[in-house]
């Protein structure tokens, strides 16, 4: 069976995605999967065993696969690019998102359980008002979903991202740089989400008195994570922590460099956002918390917990808020402590996970 995808991000949406390959599989062992997706997020998917060919959206023209004959195709984003590609390849088969000739996004029938959650559901059907509270009342997972509606057998499949062995050593020196190499295991914290998401993000005040917790009272060493946008939050939090074993990590580091990283660590504390996803790619214990997103739509297949904030209005998608306490502040400390505290003694030593 010849199958394109279409995924191009987000970067954590493209990883999460690597779950529907091994049902692909099952459903075909002669599976041949091209992966349509953006130049970002190429590293995410081409080292997969299950992918045999992975392409940019915005590759030349007349590169070979936009000419082939496809047994299915899957489009599973739904901004105007990837729906007009859709439209434009060849396949016997559509499910997702699409252009129509009058130039609309549309969504096939079989996938309305996941794309009637979200921009694209009809206004005739109520709209995004329908579809984000259909969203808040949905308790199944993304990858639960499509393995229901695209047929593929259980059991869902764990996202993947392969990792090169230069990466792994390249981190295994950054933290001995960092003073963080032997000794007392390492508990990686990612608790901003960038400044899209205000309200996905733990405070920085939260976030220091976690770090001296988990470093006075565990005697483990705490990795500060983040991007760009962290750099300078990052720094804050250290320096309130206030402790030798509690250091920020560069937050310019290349994609899977900071895969690695994180690897490297025996639990992870993490937003809503890409190290999540990374997280359980990579079967470590992950303690994820969220606010206006939804945590039941994430699966952190058996090894963490998901700490969803009690508020009434979770789930709510909104960028910001006017409700003190807010989602994030409802998160107290002692939860997220007594989480890592409960899941340090289950993790595995890094060189027992395959990274």
């Amino acid at each position: 069976m010849r199958v394109a995808l279409i995924k191009t991000g987000a970067l954590g949406d493209v990883v999460r995605t690597t779950a529907l390959l091994p049902g692909l599989r099952r459903l075909d062992p002669k599976l041949e999967l091209t992966w349509i997706t953006a130049p970002g997020a190429l590293e995410l998917v081409q080292g997969h065993p299950d992918v045999l060919r992975a392409v940019v959206i915005d590759d030349d023209p007349d590169a070979a696969w936009r000419h082939e004959r496809y047994d299915w195709l899957l489009s599973l984003d739904d901004d105007v690019e990837a729906c007009r590609l859709a439209s434009q390849l060849g396949a016997a088969r559509l499910s997702g998102a699409y252009e129509t000739p009058q130039g609309e996004r549309r969504y096939t029938a079989d996938l309305e359980p996941w794309f009637g959650m979200g921009i694209l559901r009809p206004r005739e059907l109520g709209g995004l008002d329908e579809a984000n509270a259909l969203k808040k009342r949905n308790a199944k997972t993304v990858a639960t979903i499509f393995y229901e509606t695209l047929g593929l057998p259980f059991p869902v499949g764990r996202p993947y991202v392969g990792l090169a062995a230069r990466y792994i050593e390249a981190a295994r020196r950054l933290l001995a740089n960092l003073g963080l190499s032997g000794g007392s295991p390492l508990i990686a914290l990612n608790t901003g989400a960038g400044a899209r998401w205000e309200f996905k993000s733990w405070g920085e005040d939260q976030t220091a008195e976690l770090a001296q917790r988990l470093h006075d009272e565990l005697g483990v060493g705490v990795l500060v994570l983040g991007g760009s946008a962290e750099r300078e939050r990052n720094q804050r939090i250290v320096a309130r922590a206030g402790r030798s074993r509690v250091v920020e990590a560069p937050t310019n580091l290349e994609l899977l460099a900071f895969t690695a990283l994180i690897g490297l660590c025996r639990v992870l504390v993490t937003s809503d956002s890409l190290a999540l996803h990374l997280g359980t790619a990579l079967d470590m214990p992950v303690i994820a918390f969220f606010g206006p997103t939804s945590g039941a739509e994430i699966d952190v297949y058996g090894r963490g917990e998901k700490i969803i904030t009690p508020l009434e209005c979770r789930c709510c998608y909104l960028k910001t808020c006017d409700i003190r306490p807010h989602c994030m502040q409802s998160i107290g400390l002692p939860t997220l402590f007594e989480a890592v505290r409960h899941w340090l003694p289950q993790s595995r030593l890094p060189g027992d996970r395959t990274l």
